[in-house]
């Protein structure tokens, strides 16, 4: 998940969104794997890990 993200971005993944992905429930890791097509910045990440 990571990697997508980090190659998606250009490796702007900053630390804090690397702990907040490593904290979610599987569930909510299924959710943003699917939602990573639809992102077109890091705040639209950002969003949706709140």
């Amino acid at each position: 998940m990571l990697g997508q993200l980090e190659r998606k971005f250009s490796g702007e993944i900053t630390e804090i969104i690397r702990k907040n992905i490593q904290q979610l429930s599987m569930e909510k890791l299924e959710y943003l794997g699917r939602a990573i097509l639809s992102f077109s910045s890091l705040e639209d990440l950002s969003n949706c890990l709140e």
